[in-house]
């Protein structure tokens, strides 16, 4: 059967079961494409449908929505980045061909692909898209100590005027969104239930040097005005790393502008983890 592609493949969901620890956690998923593998991780607050189908030719795309986001199930008790790396490194195993993906992830995303790669996961490389853990988010919204009150107050700032106001923090214009993306983004945070509980951001101290001891490429795209990660205080983060600075572009570089973060994701699945001429094309 010839692989999906287009916006279909992406708003095709499917399902894996997967053990992480004792527990079994059903995990949504998309697949497109044909050839090298490409594990896409969604940020906090989000789920997988913030990655628009790429036209690159010469991969095989798989994104989940991670435990307590989207359309997948929880765990029993509140998640740490073990558990997220244990619940990637399952789904792959359970979903992917044989041999290690190029693992991509978009802020709280970037902090499981690294503890991914380093703990769970062979991987070929590492693209990280706004990465959170190499320092604190500024300004970021914190949960209350009631999950009660976290799930309504989710449900609530994911109303069109708070909507709106979150979209301008995150760098996007609300009025150049059409209503598909905005909808898109609402339905993402409000099925961020793993938000609910998870008490304070997660700290990831040792992800740069996490990052460098995989040993594997990266490349990390960066907003020059994210305003969770200011690139002045991130630039110092990010020294002697490969980072391609993307200019005007806030937190959501995918849905600011997808034309020119298509072009540059292009340009870092090229020079990381090049297509394998003999493989098939979607």
């Amino acid at each position: 059967m010839k692989p999906e592609s287009g916006a279909a493949a992406i708003e095709t969901t499917r399902f894996a079961q997967v053990e992480i620890g004792q527990e079994r956690v059903r995990l949504a998923y998309s697949a497109w494409g044909a050839g090298r593998p490409v594990l896409l991780l969604h940020g906090m607050g989000s789920w997988r449908r913030i990655w628009a189908p790429s036209g690159i030719p010469g991969y095989r795309f798989f994104a989940p929505d991670l435990p307590g986001f989207g359309e997948s199930g929880m765990m029993r008790r509140p998640q740490g980045l073990d558990e997220y790396s244990a619940a990637v490194a399952a789904f792959y195993m359970a979903v992917g061909p044989p041999g290690p993906p190029l693992i991509v992830g978009h802020s709280f995303g970037a902090m499981v692909a690294v503890h991914t790669a380093g703990e769970r996961l062979p991987a070929a490389g590492l693209c990280l898209v706004s990465p959170a853990g190499l320092m604190n988010p500024r300004g970021a919204l914190r949960p209350t100590p009631s999950v009660a009150l976290n799930r309504l107050l989710l449900w609530v700032t994911g109303m069109e005027w708070f909507g709106r106001q979150m979209a301008s923090a995150l760098g996007l214009d609300p009025n150049s969104l059409d209503r598909k993306t905005r909808r898109g983004l609402q339905i993402g945070w409000r099925r961020a239930r793993e938000m609910a509980r998870m008490g304070a951001f997660y700290e990831y101290p040792t992800m740069r040097e996490d990052l460098i001891n995989t040993g594997v490429p990266h490349r990390i795209l960066a907003g020059t005005r994210d305003a969770l990660f200011p690139e002045p205080a991130l630039a110092d983060a990010l020294s002697g790393l490969d980072v391609e600075w993307l200019e005007g572009f806030g937190h959501v570089p995918m849905i600011q502008d997808p034309g020119v973060f298509d072009a540059a994701f292009r340009r870092a699945l090229l020079a990381l983890y090049p297509p394998d001429p003999d493989a098939p094309r979607a």
